[in-house]
């Protein structure tokens, strides 16, 4: 841990107080008009007027008074004694002790009740952040006492400024008990900012989470979860007995020729198409196969096969991930038909293992690449298991193993690489602010000479191509050879002889040049891509198209009947293209410890369009991501996610990273915060892993049928 006097860590400290207050400001001034619409739309039963009133009184309430509640906000934070202790009965002296009114009692009652919900949501940030802060005050950088970042003291700041809305005492808790709603959600990642800035000091780093996690779940809630996930399977069970006996489908001889059934289906040849994934489990169960088993197998089979049926229609699960588990479906039916303790257990052997899958896939969003090597290790343990598993848990205790010993070596490489791009970004910072106003000269001609080139015929996966991949390849060889330099015209040239190839050819001559053309075509496409350091995934899902383009314009002469030839049709008017080349961000591309670096940012405000504003709320959403984080950048309606490795300390520049991709990407958080605005970049919020959210919605649904 690198030693810092006091005075520097006090600075920090008020650096970390300040942000997280501003950011709180903000959130609370927004809050206004999503707080009428929910109000507006809430509905109450005739027979509690008295919620009806008070949802009327604060709708009014906060249309005329809601103004007022940030600059409140803001002098309470100011105020603050930074006591540790919430003021109010138990923290008074003796002499100051009042008897509370019964309004005033009400509202303190269901304001601790928020504030225990609060409480709950942050407690993942704000326990870590208490143990910094206890560093903090023996180092004398902090108070003893001093409860800058205490959730009590905030909450009460918050309180005290939703007072100058209404004074009614119904409205008043309504009012606190959706602005508790609203903030459940957002206060943790202002204490994750916190946390994120302290690591970055090195102030107890070895809490730092691992990015392997998902998202973090309190242990009660795992508890109460199980407990529920246990009562639902017991329903299940007595919902297929009569008068609550335990009684039998068979004698339990049918689980052995289930499961040899089983291995008969899981060895029969892939379906033709690999994005359709067939659920033998279910044709299991369909078969006779199933007819000898118990009750609470015949159950488990209900639920595993339902499960898969989850799995392979869930949209958020990539194609190649669910090819990868469904190698699984026997292994898992055996699991769980041996314990139904499988489905109710996150701590059960096999569940830890699909569990972790999860957590691995976060790195490849929609599109899995197969030969990254994650995958490749995923696939031979998933193998391993699938050949290996008889029913003893060793052999999952194994693969979990050895897959966590598999991560830390990727953790420890991963870092490494992008301490070395960090460093090789941080050294160029002074460089590449200098060099961005020769890029926007380059890349205004970039856009002009595309502009030139676009007609209305090219297909829009064409157009949106040459505007997104390809202008980045004539920006960069402008800025290197100028626009007149033959590499500048030979990137042009490849445009023009693209757009060629996807127009209909209604001739064998066209056919045959464009056959002779095709090669040299790819190959300078192809070369376009390696410069702007383009992932394989997207090159591979551009040629894709660009195959069925060709194929289409190939046909063009099979689809006009005689007739239509002797009559051609007219020409279609031309007519001015109504597309929109997006938002003014700068783009370059350069090469930094051996990898290809796009760098991306805004011009001077006095450039910007409104399309190129960056959003206040985008701001604060970009502000509050820390390393560990993933964004899903899209480019020309490809998809390609990367990691968040490095913040400079002044927060002006972001570094992102995949090792499943050739290109990192550094970004301003303006020009980030644009992306966010216009849906060509988005936050990956940590879900539960697949395989929890299968078998929730497995049983949920059996459960409903029952």
């Amino acid at each position: 841990m690198t030693e810092k006097d006091a005075a520097t860590l006090a600075k920090l400290i008020a650096g970390c107080r300040e942000q997280m207050e501003s950011d709180l400001c903000e959130l609370v001034e927004e809050l206004g008009p999503e707080l009428v619409q929910v109000v507006t739309a809430r509905t109450y039963p005739a027979r509690e007027p008295e919620r009806r009133m008070a949802a009327a009184t604060l709708k009014l309430a906060l249309s005329a008074h809601w103004g007022k509640v940030a600059p409140a906000l803001k002098a309470a934070l100011a105020g603050r004694s930074f006591k540790a202790a919430r003021p109010g009965i138990g923290s008074q002296e003796p002499a100051k002790l009042q008897l509370l009114s019964k309004a005033a009692e009400s509202i303190q009652i269901a304001s601790n009740q928020i504030l225990d919900r609060l409480t709950t949501a942050c407690r993942e940030e704000t326990n870590p952040l208490e143990r910094r802060i206890t560093y903090l005050v023996l180092r004398s950088a902090m108070t003893p006492g001093d409860a800058s970042f205490k959730l009590a003291s905030l909450w009460a700041c918050i309180e005290a400024a939703c007072g100058e809305v209404t004074d009614d005492t119904a409205a008043r808790i309504t009012l606190l008990q959706l602005v508790g709603e609203h903030l459940a959600p957002e206060l943790p990642q202002l204490y994750r900012v916190v946390n994120e800035t302290l690591i970055d000091a090195e102030i107890l780093p070895r809490l730092k989470r691992s990015y392997r996690e998902m998202a973090l779940v309190d242990p009660h809630e795992v508890a109460a979860e199980s407990a529920r996930m246990a009562s639902a399977l017991d329903r299940l069970v007595k919902a297929r007995t009569k008068d609550g006996e335990a009684a039998t489908n068979g004698s339990g001889s049918g689980s052995l020729e289930l499961f040899d059934s089983m291995k008969t289906l899981q060895a029969a040849p892939a379906p033709a198409n690999p994005d359709t994934h067939t659920n033998i489990v279910r044709m299991a169960r369909d078969s006779g196969a199933a007819r000898g088993v118990r009750l609470q197998e015949a159950v488990s089979l209900d639920i595993v096969a339902e499960l898969f049926d989850q799995i392979f229609n869930d949209p958020n699960v990539a194609n190649g991930m669910k090819g990868l588990v469904a190698r699984l479906q026997s292994t898992v039916l055996k699991a769980a038909m041996l314990n139904q303790r499988f489905f109710a257990d996150r701590s059960h052997p096999a569940r830890r293992f699909l569990d972790s899958i999860s957590t691995v896939a976060i790195r490849w969003g929609k599109v899995v690449n197969i030969d990254d090597p994650f995958f490749v290790k995923l696939l031979e343990l998933v193998n391993k298991v699938q050949a290996t598993y008889d029913g003893d848990m060793a052999v999952f205790d194994a693969a979990n193993a050895e897959l966590d010993a598999f991560l830390a070596e990727r953790e420890k490489i991963e870092e490494q690489q992008d301490r070395e791009l960090a460093d090789a970004v941080h050294a160029r910072e002074e460089e590449i602010r200098l060099t961005r106003v020769a890029q926007m000269r380059a890349q205004r001609a970039a856009n002009h000479c595309i502009e030139l080139l676009l007609g209305p015929m090219v297909p829009t996966q064409i157009e949106e191509f040459l505007r997104s991949y390809w202008r980045d390849v004539v920006q960069g060889r402008i800025s290197q050879a100028g626009e007149d330099g033959a590499p500048t015209k030979e990137a042009l040239g490849t445009a023009v002889s693209l757009i060629w190839a996807v127009r209909p050819k209604h001739d064998p001559g066209e056919r045959k040049r464009h056959a002779a053309a095709l090669p040299g075509l790819l190959k300078k496409l192809n070369a376009g891509f390696d410069e702007i350091g383009a992932a394989p995934t997207e090159r591979k899902t551009f040629m894709d198209t660009l195959v069925d383009l060709q194929i289409a314009a190939l046909r063009a002469e099979k689809q006009e009947r005689p007739a239509d030839k002797a009559k051609p049709a007219p020409a279609p008017e031309e007519k001015p293209r109504a597309r929109s080349a997006g938002p003014t961000l700068q783009v370059s591309h350069a090469t930094k410890s051996g990898v290809r670096v796009q760098d991306i940012s805004l011009p001077g405000a006095g450039e910007l369009d409104a399309e190129s504003t960056p959003d206040r709320a985008d701001l604060r959403r970009v502000r509050q991501l820390v390393r560990g984080d993933w964004i899903d950048f899209i480019t020309a309606g490809q998809s390609r996610r990367e990691r968040l490795t490095w913040i400079n300390t002044s927060r002006t520049l972001f570094l992102f990273s995949n090792s499943a991709s050739e290109c990192a990407i550094s970004i301003t958080p303006e020009a980030l915060a644009v992306r966010l605005r216009n849906k060509t970049a988005s936050i990956v919020t940590p879900d539960r892993p697949m395989f929890e959210r299968a078998i929730h919605g497995a049983i949920h649904s059996l459960d409903k049928r029952a």
